[in-house]
C-alpha cells in the first residue's frame, strides 16, 4: 500500500536473476496480476498440462534430466504430501545411480531418510550453528557428508567452493531438516537455481505462490498443470467450460492470497460490489425472474404442450434460454416468431433437455437473418441485453437501478484509466466523435465485466461462449477507435431475406 500510494517509496530497479529478457518482463507482469503473462509463458513453451499422474511424471523426468546435466534444479509442489513423495522417489533414484550412499542414514521429520550424498534444506535459523562468518539459516541447501548413530549429521553448503562442514544435532535433524529435491513454493522463496519445475494440482495455489514458483530458475521456469482435478475448478478462469492449463493459470492469477490492510480490504470489497461483473450478475438474476412469466407465455403461444412447458420451466437451462431470448430481442429480432418457427420444427419428444434444444435452434435460426433496429438501444453499456416487456414495478425498479449503476461504473472506469494512464488506454487514440466516445465506454465495460488486467485493450481470445459474444461486440468498437472512423471496417451488411420461411418482422 505504501509503494502504491507514496512516490518516495524505494523500489527495486533491475532484475538480475534471469538469463532471458522476456522472462524478466513476464515475471513482473505475473507479480502484478497481469493475465497476459500466462500467454507469454505458453508462447515460450513453459506451460504443460494433462492428467495429474502424467504431469507429475513429466515434471519429475524434466527435473531428473536437468540434474543429470549438472544443473541445480528444483521441483516445486503445493502440498507437503506431494513434496514428500517426490523427495522419496528422487532419493531412491539417486541411490540407484550411486549419487547417494545406500544406507538407512537418519530419519527426518516427514519420515524420509537422508544419508551421505543427499541434498537437504534447513528450515530454521540457528545462529549457534556457526559456519565461518555465517550460520545455519532457514532455506539453506546442504550436501550430507556423513551421518551418526545418534541421528546427527555433518553437512557442507551446496555449491560452496569451501569444504568446511557443520554438524547438525539430533533434535535439529528430526524437526527442521528436509530432503531438498522437491519443496513447497513457500520453502522455495529465496532460492536461486538453474531451472525450476512447478506442479499445480492444489486449490491452495495463489498468485503469490505461482509467482514464487515461476521465478526461481535462472535459465528456465516451467509449470505443469493438472487438468483432471475437480477441486481446481474454483480457480478456473471465470466461465470456461473445459479446463486447460491456460484457464487454470488465468484463474490463479486472479486468486491473490496476500494479506492486505483493513483500508485496502474495504476498498476491494467496494470495488467488487460495484464492478460491472457483479452488477451484470445481479441484473441478469432479476431479469430471469422478472421475465419468467412472459417467456412461458411466449412459449405457450409458440406451441409447447403443458407437459413440455413444465419441463422447460423446471430445468436449469431455463435461465440460459431466457438470457438468449433477451439477447435476441435486444438485437432487434422478433423473438415470438423465431420461437414459433423452431417449435413447429417438431422432434421435441424424448428430448433430455428441451430448453437447451430450443436455445440452440433459435440461436441458429436468428443467425440467418439480419435483425431490425430495436426501438431503443437494446444493450446496456453496449454489452448487456436489456430486459424488455411488462413486469412488476419492483423488478422494473431493480433493473433500472442496476442499469444506472452500470452506466455510472463505466464512466468511472474510463476516468480512472485516464487519470492513472493505464497502458491499455494509452494504446488507443483519443476519441473525437460521440460514436468513438461510446466505443471507448464499451471497451471499458468489457474489461471490467470480464476482469481483463493485461495491456491489450480486450485481452486474449476468450474460451467460453458468453464472453466470446461480448468480445465480438467490443472488437467492433475497438476497430472504430483504431481506424478513427464511426463505422468498423469490414462491417457485415444486412443478410438477404432467406425466403418465405423467414420470420416476418
Amino acid at each position: 500500500m505504501i509503494v502504491r500510494d507514496r512516490p518516495d517509496a524505494a523500489r527495486l530497479a533491475e532484475l538480475h536473476r534471469f538469463r532471458h529478457a522476456w522472462e524478466k518482463r513476464t515475471s513482473l507482469a505475473l507479480r502484478l496480476g497481469d493475465a497476459d503473462a500466462i500467454d507469454e509463458y505458453i508462447a515460450q513453451d513453459r506451460v504443460h498440462d494433462g492428467d495429474y499422474d502424467d504431469i507429475l511424471e513429466e515434471a519429475y523426468q524434466a527435473w531428473r534430466t536437468d540434474q543429470r546435466a549438472g544443473k541445480a534444479s528444483l521441483l516445486i509442489a503445493e502440498t507437503i504430501d506431494t513434496v514428500s513423495a517426490l523427495n522419496a522417489r528422487a532419493r531412491l533414484d539417486r541411490i540407484a545411480t550411486g549419487e547417494v550412499v545406500d544406507e538407512p542414514g537418519v530419519t527426518l521429520h516427514d519420515g524420509n531418510h537422508a544419508s551421505r550424498g543427499d541434498v537437504v534444506v534447513t528450515r530454521r535459523n540457528e545462529r549457534r550453528l556457526a559456519l565461518g562468518r555465517g550460520w545455519v539459516k532457514n532455506g539453506d541447501r546442504w550436501i550430507v557428508t556423513g551421518t551418526r548413530e545418534d541421528g546427527s549429521v555433518t553437512v557442507r553448503r551446496e555449491n560452496s567452493k569451501w569444504r568446511t562442514t557443520v554438524t547438525l544435532p539430533t533434535s535439529y535433524v528430526a524437526d527442521e531438516l528436509e530432503l531438498a529435491y522437491a519443496v513447497t513454493s513457500h520453502r522455495a522463496q529465496g532460492s536461486t537455481v538453474d531451472t525450476a519445475h512447478a506442479i499445480v494440482h492444489s486449490p491452495e495455489m495463489t498468485r503469490e505462490s505461482l509467482y514464487v514458483s515461476m521465478t526461481r530458475g535462472r535459465e528456465a521456469n516451467h509449470v505443469y498443470v493438472a487438468t483432471d482435478q475437480a477441486h481446481l475448478e474454483q480457480h478456473q478462469y471465470r466461465d470456461d467450460l473445459e479446463m486447460s492449463g491456460r484457464s487454470v493459470l488465468y484463474g490463479i492469477v486472479q486468486h491473490t492470497g496476500a494479506e492486505v490492510s483493513a483500508h485496502e480490504m474495504i476498498e476491494q470489497e467496494h470495488e467488487d460490489a460495484s464492478s460491472i461483473a457483479q452488477l451484470t450478475a445481479e441484473y441478469e438474476t432479476i431479469a430471469v425472474e422478472a421475465q419468467a412469466n412472459r417467456w412461458l407465455t411466449v412459449l405457450t403461444r409458440a406451441g409447447l404442450t403443458g407437459n413440455q412447458l413444465t419441463e422447460v420451466a423446471d430445468a436449469e437451462s431455463f435461465g440460459v434460454l431466457s438470457a438468449e431470448l433477451r439477447r435476441l430481442e435486444a438485437s432487434g429480432h422478433a423473438v415470438e416468431q423465431l420461437l414459433t418457427a423452431v417449435v413447429r420444427a417438431g422432434r421435441l419428444e424424448h428430448v433430455e433437455d428441451i430448453g437447451s434444444l430450443l436455445r440452440n435452434r433459435v440461436a441458429r435460426l436468428a443467425d440467418r437473418y439480419q435483425p431490425a433496429a430495436p426501438p431503443r438501444p437494446g444493450l446496456i453499456a453496449g454489452l448487456i441485453p436489456r430486459a424488455q416487456g411488462t413486469m412488476n414495478p419492483d423488478d422494473q425498479a431493480g433493473l433500472e437501478e442496476r442499469e444506472d449503476m452500470i452506466e455510472q461504473r463505466v464512466r468511472a472506469v474510463v476516468d480512472r484509466a485516464r487519470t492513472q494512464h493505464e497502458s491499455w488506454l494509452t494504446r488507443l487514440s483519443e476519441p473525437e466523435s460521440v460514436q468513438q466516445q461510446a466505443s471507448l465506454r464499451v471497451i471499458a465495460a468489457y474489461r471490467d465485466r470480464w476482469r481483463i488486467t493485461g495491456t491489450d485493450p480486450l485481452g486474449p481470445d476468450p474460451d467460453n461462449d458468453a464472453q466470446r459474444l461480448d468480445y465480438r461486440r467490443a472488437s467492433a468498437h475497438l476497430e472504430i477507435l483504431r481506424t478513427g472512423t464511426d463505422e468498423p471496417i469490414g462491417h457485415t451488411p444486412a443478410a438477404p431475406n432467406a425466403g418465405r420461411d423467414a420470420p416476418q418482422r
